[in-house]
């Protein structure tokens, strides 16, 4: 257990910082009179794994675009990973989600509301014990191997809900939604809702979605696993999830509750006709959208808007060829041949389903220039503290990934990172988030056993996670040049990797060691660390009722939003603070205390 615990806290030590260093991507602007869009759901509106490279999350991820291009303010609470349950528990703030990050005041305020959920739920394998029996239990695999038979079983007990032997109910998606629509009319009765369907992301035989174990099964009980039948077999899946949508706006009183997306229609439409572009609209997890399946599904909804009066369409049409056309001369200068020739067909584009094929169909395949990103901060308030703060993480009031009361982890967390982790605010508007290696229990011998530890062939497991994960996050990425990685995660997330020795031997031979199996140049050098630069603004959020919270925002690209991190800053009677802040990425929820 200690030993999972471990690697498992290595891991989101980096993911966590990931996290943080997107604060620099997406501020709490007070624009006024602006029509203001508020996003709910999982990763896939969240635009974390999907946007490519992440630095420019905010030029590709769908949130951002429809936000940009149509000069709304627009606010992002989607989480990673979240089911139709979690949604409906943060809406009523049952996570603890709110304060200064102002979800259930923009919820109140917005004019539109778009959420993506749903696929979670049929996504993530109930093995939670709702069952006495094992095979009972509803799995991914098991959803698939039925549907094959034309037997839904399994997504249906997903859908309308279960009991187990024990007379326990489970919640299915359909009560779930319907509760989630009756929760947003609460709190604002006059916004429009949206709901993005669930795509068809199998658009390759090899798909994640579909493990090689259910495809080798399929295989073995006679079916001919193409292509064409697994999408086909994806589509009566997805046909049938997103049905849970039709069920609700089926019940009385629920007919107009909101309008639906269709990203299933959206997707199918290209891959029927164009089936090579389609496969580009998936990002290598087989899962998530692409940068082109964001711009596909910002498409979509933007028809929606325009077709609601919510939006202007000569106005987002010529501020999206503005969008386009500068990041081919910020990032693909050189690379795109005949770019003026590409700026001139997006110039040519009667919509905006033009502009992005005109530009994806220059880019695909290309790796841009990212490594030096420049924001404008130009517009952002300065307003900071009246002097430098510095806080340490209370470990036992934190929580990981839902562990918060397993004294084993977060006694491990604290003997695993040393007392200088934390944040330091400066009142020069400057703000680090530094979590630092414990170096006299953190040992190359710990790395070396930890590792021999698990039976896995490590090379070949980091090969696939660069693959999957860091090549498209950081587009130019090789497993051969670590020293490279790390500059563009610095450049264009500001997150690096320090130290009180020779950094650069230390990352050469963690290189070696991840992904070549040699640990003779792995040491671990006193003051390693992790941090995360950026600067902040500090701002009072006033809810209708006269709540207030004061927050720190670090500093996004665009004024008309707000950062990935805020962190939400008690003030107590004796003169001292305390922070919170949470990762949504990683499940990461950190109370911080002021040092003395």
């Amino acid at each position: 257990m200690k030993k999972k615990i471990i690697a498992s806290v290595l891991c989101v030590v980096l993911l966590a910082c990931c996290a943080a260093a997107l604060a620099a991507c997406n501020n709490d602007g007070e624009t006024a009179e602006k029509t203001e869009i508020v996003y709910l759901g999982d990763s896939i509106a969240e635009g974390i794994l999907g946007a490519s490279p992440l630095g420019l999350r905010h030029e590709y991820a769908y949130a951002n675009v429809l936000g940009r291009r149509n000069d709304f303010e627009y606010y992002n609470h989607s989480v990673s990973g979240h089911l139709t349950k979690d949604l409906l528990a943060l809406l009523n703030n049952d996570l603890g989600y709110d304060g200064a990050r102002g979800l259930i005041l923009h919820v109140q305020e917005a004019d539109i509301i778009h959420v993506s959920i749903l696929g979670n739920d049929v996504l993530q394998d109930r093995k939670d014990g709702a069952f006495a029996n094992e095979e009972d239990n509803v799995t991914m695999h098991k959803i698939i191997m039925e549907a094959a038979e034309n037997d839904y079983t399994g997504i249906d007990r997903v859908l309308n809900g279960y009991t187990n032997g024990e007379g326990v109910t489970t919640a299915g998606s359909v009560e779930n939604i319907k509760n989630i629509v009756d929760r947003l009319k609460e709190l604002n009765p006059d916004a429009t809702i949206i709901f993005q369907a669930v795509y068809n992301p199998i658009m390759a035989v090899d798909t994640s979605l579909i493990k090689q174990e259910t495809r080798d099964a399929l295989a073995a009980a006679g079916y001919d696993v193409t292509l064409d039948w697994l999408h086909e077999l994806g589509e009566r899946l997805i046909t049938r999830l997103n049905g849970a949508l039709d069920t609700v706006l089926a019940m009385e009183g629920y007919e107009d509750a909101f309008i639906v997306a269709d990203a299933r229609e959206a997707f199918n439409a290209i891959y029927d006709s164009d089936p090579e572009r389609a496969t580009d609209l998936i990002y290598p997890d087989g899962i998530h959208p692409s940068n082109e399946g964001h711009a596909v599904l910002a498409d979509l909804t933007q028809g929606i808007l325009e077709e609601q009066g919510l939006a202007n369409a000569s106005a987002a049409l010529a501020e999206y060829k503005t969008m386009r056309k500068n990041v081919l001369d910020n990032y693909f200068d050189g690379i795109v041949t005949n770019i003026d020739g590409v700026k001139a067909a997006i110039d040519a584009a009667a919509d905006c389903s033009a502009v992005t094929e005109a530009f994806f169909d220059a880019t695909r395949g290309l790796t841009p220039d990212y490594s030096e990103i420049n924001y404008d901060y130009a517009a952002q308030s300065t307003t900071s503290t009246s002097s430098d703060m510095s806080f340490a993480v209370n470990w036992n009031a934190s929580d990981l990934m839902g562990f918060a009361s397993n004294p084993l982890v977060w006694s491990t967390l604290s003997t695993l990172l040393d007392g200088t982790s934390g944040v330091y605010i400066n009142d020069d508007g400057s703000l680090r988030i530094r979590l630092a290696v414990n170096t006299d229990i953190v040992t190359t011998e710990m790395l070396t056993e930890l590792i021999a530890g698990f039976d896995i062939d490590l090379g070949t497991f980091m090969d696939s996670f660069a693959a999957t994960y860091l090549e498209p996050i950081m587009p130019g990425f090789t497993t051969g040049d670590i020293i490279d990685m790390f500059g563009l995660a610095e450049s264009s997330l500001g997150l690096k990797v320090v130290s009180d020795g020779d950094t650069e031997a230390f990352l050469r031979g963690l290189r070696a060691f991840l992904f070549e199996g040699d640990a003779s140049e792995l040491f671990v050098p006193d003051g390693l660390a992790i941090e995360v630069e950026s600067a902040y603004t500090m701002k009072t959020v006033t809810y209708p009722d006269g709540t207030a919270y004061t927050g720190v925002f670090l500093t996004p690209s665009d004024p008309d939003t707000q950062s990935y991190i805020v962190m939400t800053m008690y003030d107590y009677s004796d003169g001292t603070h305390a922070l919170n802040l949470k990762v949504d990425f990683v499940k990461l929820d950190l109370w911080l205390y002021e040092r003395a």
